[in-house]
C-alpha cells in the first residue's frame, strides 16, 4: 500500500489545534514570568525552516491589554499553525505524487486485522 496524497484541510486543521495550544502556553509564560514581550509569529514555520513575521507585544499592566494578548496569542499561533500544516501538507502531496506514493507497509486495514483474528 502506498501513501499517494493527504488533505491538507485536514492536516491545516490539526497544526491549527496544536500551534493554537502552543500559542497558550506562549501567554501562559508570558503571563508569570518576567519576559519582557510577547512574541506573536504570523505565517510559515518549521522545523529549520521559518518564513514568517514576528509581532512583539510589550508587557502592560492594563487588564484588557493582557486579555488581548491572550487572544491574540492563541489566534496568530493557530494561523501560523494552519499556514504551516497546509504548506506541510501541500509539499508531501507533491514528493509523493513525484516518487509515486510513499510506503506505508506498517499501515494495517481493517480487512488485514479481521483475517488474523479469525485465524485461531
Amino acid at each position: 500500500m502506498r501513501i499517494i496524497s493527504v488533505r491538507w484541510e485536514a492536516v491545516a486543521t490539526i497544526f491549527a489545534i496544536g500551534y493554537g495550544i502552543v500559542g497558550l502556553g506562549n501567554f501562559l509564560f508570558f503571563a508569570f514570568t518576567d519576559a519582557p514581550s510577547l512574541s506573536l509569529p504570523l505565517g510559515i514555520v518549521g522545523p529549520l525552516f521559518h518564513l514568517n513575521i514576528t509581532i512583539n507585544l510589550s508587557r502592560s499592566t492594563s487588564t484588557i491589554y493582557c486579555l488581548f494578548g491572550c487572544f491574540a496569542s492563541i489566534l496568530a499561533h493557530a494561523f501560523t499553525g494552519w499556514l504551516s500544516g497546509a504548506a506541510m501538507a501541500v509539499c508531501f502531496n507533491a514528493l509523493a505524487k513525484r516518487t509515486g506514493g510513499i510506503d506505508a507497509k506498517f499501515v494495517s486495514t481493517t480487512h488485514e486485522e479481521s483475517s488474523v483474528n479469525s485465524v485461531s
